[in-house]
């Protein structure tokens, strides 16, 4: 079993990265390369198809090159990518247009009609999810209302790994993981002919690929991809699961009740689950987990860290100049000063929601906006920015919150889990234990498991994950502090509660 090794492709939405694994587990070489998206007009999120293949293809050269193995000794690809969203080929298997990710904003006016209507809550009994600006069934829907011809032209719509499978396969499927939202029934993990009919689209349910438990979706790679990409013909590839799922997967997120968080672009918060439960009713999401007997209780907050990026940039200079006269790194730099902050931040309160699609979860609010509350004279920058990591925190709280189970433990990865200052922050917010997985690339590890899977070199999710998944940090609670926290998260709760009308007033303002 060893000199067999495994390539993991993650397709985000701002870069592309690729990365070799051992049969171990273990991250030999990574290359990532960022992407530059397209916002054609305000809310609109954009990605130039064929160019994002250029991408993944470019990634791919470069980590086997950088990896210095033997070819033939490569012996799968795994593919995962960002949810959601809508992919588009025509007959030709041409992009019809641009693929539009899970962060556009656009359908804003559908999912607020279908809010209304109660389409929405008919859907979540059967879907268990709650759709938002992302799902491809408002993006589709907003298509018809506005592009009809694209949606004519379509022969397949799917998802972003759908394109770049098909483009090293010739094959065109997706994955129970990525399809589930909101389109299969979570019983039957099958598309359902009610979803079709209650979002619009009975008329195009041909255009809809089929549906493969992930471990079964594979193919062997096109013999002319092979050698662009300079590996040899039997390359296994395999799709999916989509990102989040492949973060569970990666970060060991199996057993019932637990947990998964990803505190990266969006805030990702799963757990595991033995069967398809749908508490409480029009929060989050159901997926398909990897496994065929397992599922998902998922609520994604729409954003984490890119509140601390912004912030970072815009407020921080002096801390930037700091930290390079210090010869410290950023980060490094301000987690020291948000310990010096007291919990609580003296009063102020940040509600992290940055993005233009507003808040998905636990509640969905295109209008949501970012605020800072509580400010007063004695104030400094320093509060503000320990009230941002403070506000990811109670975000992440209010998603844990909303879980039909009872947390375990929560395996943290993403950007966020680089800080141990936020890490500890997370334990004592959410009162469990927080774990840190070895490695740093847990969605093109949970796809180069899968590819493991359908290669027989593991017997199933469970044997996999306990050859290759380790633990090298880890954070329990303070639980002085949880109790602090509890408090000021009904403040949190209470405070974007009432400002949910002004939300709603600043958008019909158009501002």
């Amino acid at each position: 079993m060893k000199n067999k090794y495994l390539i993991g492709i993650d397709t985000g939405t701002s870069v592309v990265k690729s990365v070799v694994f051992d049969i171990d587990g273990n991250e030999i070489s990574v290359f990532t390369i960022p992407t530059e998206n397209d916002f054609p007009y305000p809310g609109w999120v954009e990605k130039d198809m064929d160019d994002l293949w250029e991408k993944v293809k470019y990634c791919v050269k470069k980590v086997v090159l950088k990896s210095k193995l033997n070819i033939n000794d490569i012996k799968g690809i795994g593919i995962t990518a960002t949810g959601d969203g809508t992919w588009m080929i025509d007959n030709n298997d041409n992009p019809v247009r641009p693929g539009i990710y899970w962060c556009d904003g656009r359908a804003a006016n559908i999912v607020e009609r279908w809010i209304k209507n109660g389409i929405s809550q008919e859907a979540f009994e059967i879907c268990g999810t709650a759709v938002f600006t992302g799902s491809q069934s408002t993006q589709v829907n907003w298509l018809l209302e506005n592009e009809p011809e694209s949606v004519k032209k379509a022969k397949i719509i799917f998802h972003c790994k759908d394109w770049i499978y098909y483009k090293f396969t010739g094959k065109i499927t997706t994955d129970e993981s990525d399809e589930s939202l909101p389109m299969l029934n979570m019983a039957t993990r099958a598309y359902d002919e009610r979803l079709f009919k209650l979002f619009g689209l009975d008329k195009y349910t041909d255009k809809y690929p089929n549906v493969y438990p992930c471990e079964e979706n594979f193919c062997i790679i096109k013999p002319e991809v092979a050698k662009e990409l300079g590996l040899k013909k039997n390359v296994l590839v395999s799709s999916g699961p989509m990102d989040v799922v492949a973060c569970a997967v990666g970060t060991g997120t199996i057993g019932s009740g637990e947990a998964c968080s990803i505190l990266g672009t969006a805030g990702i918060h799963e757990i595991s689950m033995d069967s398809p439960l749908i508490e409480p009713k029009m929060v989050g999401m159901t997926l398909c987990h990897a496994h065929k007997k397992k599922w998902i209780r998922l609520l994604a907050a729409m954003v984490a860290t890119p509140n601390l990026d912004w912030f970072l940039e815009h407020f921080c200079k002096d801390y930037q100049a700091e930290a390079k006269k210090e010869g410290v790194n950023l980060f490094k730099y301000v987690d020291k000063i948000v310990e010096r902050i007291p919990i609580g931040c003296e009063g102020v309160m940040y509600h992290p929601y940055i993005f233009p699609g507003g808040e998905r979860a636990p509640f969905v609010k295109p209008s949501a906006r970012a605020n800072f509350t509580g400010i007063n004279i004695k104030h400094s920058v320093d509060h503000l920015l320990r009230s941002i990591y403070e506000g990811v925190g109670f975000a992440t709280l209010d998603c844990y919150k909303n879980m039909p189970l009872e947390v375990k433990v929560i395996n943290l990865s993403g950007g966020g889990a680089k800080s141990d200052v936020w890490c500890q922050m997370i334990a004592d917010i959410i009162g469990k234990t927080v774990r840190i997985p070895s490695g740093s690339e847990f969605g093109a590890k949970g796809a180069a498991i899968n590819t493991g899977i359908a290669l027989r070199f593991y017997n199933g999710f469970e044997d996999a994950i306990l050859k290759t998944v380790k633990y090298r940090r880890e954070f329990k609670p303070n639980l002085n502090n949880t109790e602090r926290y509890n408090e000021l998260y009904k403040l949190y709760k209470m405070t974007y509660k009432k400002l949910m009308d002004t939300w709603d007033l600043r958008a019909k303002l158009n501002i």
